[in-house]
């Protein structure tokens, strides 16, 4: 039984010495083999090459893709950020350090953090006149993301113009969203009281008097336009009184809006958006030949003598009848030349629009 202990204390004893008679070092075992590892976690998105200054070996750390054995020396670390991101900083051994590219010493098991942070844009808005933009200033947008600004005219004031990044709208709106924000932008709203404009200076300058009355100037000094709305009897028919009290050159675009209450398709694309002197030389024209001559004056004779056959359109005066007063309206403007300045309509916004080197009264009938 003593012999058994013995040997038993003696294995112990052996194998508790063996390190020490060797000189053997406990260290962690390496899986591939002896070498100087890197790890390079990415916050965000992109990668970083790491170059063997010596050598000139590249490793690619791109996620899932983060470790490499290096071997031992300096690398070059560059980071490569992903569309719409942009390098920050880098962590781990190279806290601190915001350089890209950046020289580091491998170390056994290192480990560097790429920081990637999303690229962020400003967009700058501003207001003229009785109105506010929300949000105004400054504003700072991601990569990709979209922005709306409300634009809020005060009482008895519209939006007037608005410029995007230099350009003029050419459509009325009181509110403009930036879709998939990829760079900076402006944003500049002019506010006016309702039937003016402020016409700023420039070229392809869009005004607008009101919602549905717009200016398009090829060049002007910029100044202020007015422009009232005529009453108008027949159907959709309007009439617009505009005037400028500054210089332009070239032609001016006049868009209105109608009502089409009570017409049919081939009524609208029938639509004409016709210049004249006044109100009632536009009137005046009942057959709508752009001339006011004896015909019209026939015609409006004829309703005079059949009271009972009224017709709005015929009623030059507006007073309810057609009487000897509307014919005399008529010979007042004969000989008066109407100009058919339409260039175009949209039956789906109920807009016609045409162009014009100089101004006086539109009406579209």
């Amino acid at each position: 039984m003593k012999r058994k202990v013995s040997i038993f204390a003696l294995t112990l004893l052996l194998v508790s010495m063996l390190p020490i008679a060797l000189n053997i070092p406990l260290v962690q075992a390496d899986r591939v083999g002896i070498g100087k590892f890197l790890t390079i976690e990415i916050m965000g998105e992109g990668s970083v090459n790491a170059t063997k200054v010596k050598s000139g070996e590249v490793f690619i750390f791109n996620p899932p893709v983060t470790a490499h054995k290096v071997g031992a020396g300096t690398v070059e670390l560059e980071a490569f950020a992903s569309e719409g991101w942009k390098f920050s900083h880098w962590g781990g051994n190279l806290t601190g350090t915001s350089e890209s590219p950046t020289e580091y010493r491998t170390e056994k098991y290192g480990y560097v953090v790429a920081v990637f942070v999303k690229k962020t844009y400003t967009i700058t808005a501003s207001a003229v006149g009785n109105g506010a933009i929300d949000p105004d200033g400054e504003v700072l947008v991601e990569y990709g993301a979209s922005q709306t600004f409300e634009l809020t005219p005060s009482a008895g004031n519209h939006v007037s113009a608005i410029v995007v990044d230099g350009v003029y709208l050419s459509s009325f709106t009181q509110s403009y969203t930036f879709y998939d924000v990829t760079a900076d932008h402006t944003i500049e709203v002019y506010f006016s009281a309702d039937g003016e404009a402020t016409v700023p200076a420039g070229t392809d300058v869009t005004v607008f008097l009101v919602s549905g009355a717009g200016l398009t100037f090829d060049d002007t000094d910029g100044g202020t336009a007015t422009g009232e709305e005529e009453y108008y009897p027949v159907g959709a028919a309007t009439a617009w009184d505009i005037s400028v009290t500054f210089t332009f050159t070239g032609e001016v675009k006049v868009t209105l809006h109608y009502n089409d209450t009570g017409l049919s398709l081939i009524d609208e694309q029938n639509l004409r958006l016709i210049q004249g002197d006044s109100v009632e030389a536009l009137r005046s024209d009942v057959n709508n030949d752009l001339v006011v001559d004896s015909i019209d004056t026939d015609i409006v004779a004829t309703a005079v003598s059949q009271p009972h056959l009224y017709e709005p359109y015929l009623d030059l005066n507006n007073d309810g009848v057609i009487t000897n007063a509307d014919i005399h309206i008529v010979n007042a403007n004969k000989g008066t030349i109407l100009e058919d300045i339409t260039d175009g309509i949209n039956t789906d916004l109920n807009i016609i629009w045409g162009t014009t080197d100089h101004f006086s009264i539109f009406g579209v009938h």
